[in-house]
């Protein structure tokens, strides 16, 4: 079974050689067919100066009394056997040198000269005819001459040009193949170069001197893959030590609380208040998992949408009164400001989403503070897009900090403290949430206070 070529070296060697040579039979091809036209339109010139002489010397009729009479003197004047003179009268055959005795068809009487290749033979001959007039009286003159003249020239010259095709084929193969590896040494050294990144050099970036153009961009694009891998690498990373650091904190609050317990005898009391401080770090640890759990199913596109028409004012009225008590430990207040009325979503993943960002104001917020809730028209790339916006007020978030705001665990500062509800995963969930409804979440500080704004395509 035929396999395909792998080397990209043989296979440029092979296509160019390829297209080379078929280049080259056919300019040998036309160069012969040239060659032999070249010798057809000299013998025809050859046999119409034959007729034309012969004509001139046949008008004399002294001249034509004697060659009627001596017939080898003219064959003797034509020389070789392969030429033939015939001077037709009628039915009467005047003049016959034919000395191959090739037999000719009958000729019609022609003012002009007509040609016509006798093949059939085993002598082929080309043939000239045109009848003349010579006393008024219609005389047929045939002029004839063997092909075997044109043969002996095109035959070497036919064998020496597919000894030179051959021999320029082989040249280009040779010469492409030089040119090949000539030509592939960039992409020989991005290789290598390549092959010596590994999982512990991958800040290593691919540096090529005076690449072409395409190998350049290659390039380019490999260094671009490559500083996207070392992001979600690092990422990987910290999201690892991150999850350790939180599933470490709830079991060694777990693990040190019942060492504790256990040292000595306790009232059920205590054993009661243990059992309520452990249930809320396992309730924690549960939300961890939960959260770490759906964006891996969302990571994986595993998350089926289930989008439907909202209507904003309930659905964001009902969300927020979940956050009524603790609004009011803190004083806080929410401000409605809805442009738009109606969203199409999956109700679930946006209650999730927005519960997170109110969650995320109340808890970061602090106290006093007004927590507003829009909702707006926006075109974003001749997009029309519906954006739900979570504000609140007096808070402001460093400039470096808001491009990363939304990764999984990342910190505005060292204290981990206030992951209540997911573990440091709310906001990484809402951005998977806005991914999966093909959407758009970014924070940005206004004069107002920072803003969480997710962008719903229209439809």
């Amino acid at each position: 079974m035929f396999k395909p070529i792998r080397s990209l070296e043989l296979r440029l060697t092979l296509l160019v050689t390829l297209c080379a040579a078929m280049v080259l039979c056919a300019v040998a091809f036309m160069t012969y067919l040239g060659i032999n036209q070249i010798l057809s339109v000299q013998q025809d010139r050859a046999l119409v100066e034959r007729i034309e002489r012969l004509e001139i010397l046949l008008q004399d009729s002294s001249n034509i009394e004697q060659i009627i009479a001596r017939p080898k003197l003219y064959q003797n004047m034509l020389g070789n056997q392969d030429n033939l003179l015939l001077l037709i009268r009628g039915d009467q055959i005047l003049i016959n040198i034919n000395p191959l005795a090739i037999p000719l068809p009958e000729f019609t009487h022609q003012p002009k000269i007509q040609f016509l290749d006798l093949s059939a033979h085993s002598y082929p001959t080309r043939v000239a005819w045109k009848t003349i007039q010579i006393n008024n009286q219609p005389y047929v003159l045939i002029a004839g001459k063997q092909w075997s003249e044109r043969l002996a020239i095109l035959s070497p010259f036919q064998k020496n040009l597919v000894i030179y095709v051959v021999m320029g084929i082989l040249a280009i193969f040779i010469l492409c193949i030089i040119a090949s590896r000539l030509g592939l040494r960039a992409l020989r050294v991005l290789r290598e170069q390549t092959h010596a990144i590994n999982i512990h050099q991958l800040e290593q970036r691919l540096n090529l001197i005076n690449p072409p153009q395409e190998i350049k961009q290659l390039a380019s694009d490999i260094n671009a893959m490559l500083d996207r891998i070392e992001m979600g690498y690092n990422q990987l990373n910290r999201f690892s030590e991150d999850i350790a650091h939180e599933f470490r904190t709830p079991l060694n609050n777990l693990i040190g609380q019942t060492e504790i317990l256990l040292t000595s005898k306790r009232s059920p009391e205590q054993y009661q208040e243990l059992l309520i401080s452990n249930l809320e770090d396992y309730q924690r640890l549960k939300r961890m998992i939960d959260s770490m759990l759906f964006l891996a199913r969302a990571d994986t596109h595993q998350v089926l949408l289930n989008k439907q028409r909202i209507q904003l004012q309930p659905f964001i009225e009902h969300i927020c009164s979940i956050f009524e008590y603790q609004a009011e430990e803190q004083g806080c207040q929410f401000i409605f400001r809805l442009e738009v009325t109606e969203l199409c979503a999956d109700p679930e993943l946006l209650q999730q989403a927005l519960y997170n960002l109110i969650s995320n104001a109340l808890i970061h917020g602090g106290n006093q503070r007004t927590i507003y809730i829009e909702s707006h028209s926006k075109i974003i790339n001749d997009k029309h897009m519906i954006g739900l916006s979570v504000i609140t007020s007096e808070l402001q978030i460093s400039i470096e900090h808001l491009p990363h705001i939304f990764e999984r665990f990342y910190q505005c500062n060292a204290s981990r403290k206030n992951h209540h509800q997911t573990g440091g995963l709310g906001l990484s969930i809402v951005a998977s949430i806005m991914t999966l409804h093909q959407g758009i979440s970014q924070a940005f500080n206004t004069v107002e206070g920072v803003c969480f704004e997710l962008l719903f395509p229209e439809k």
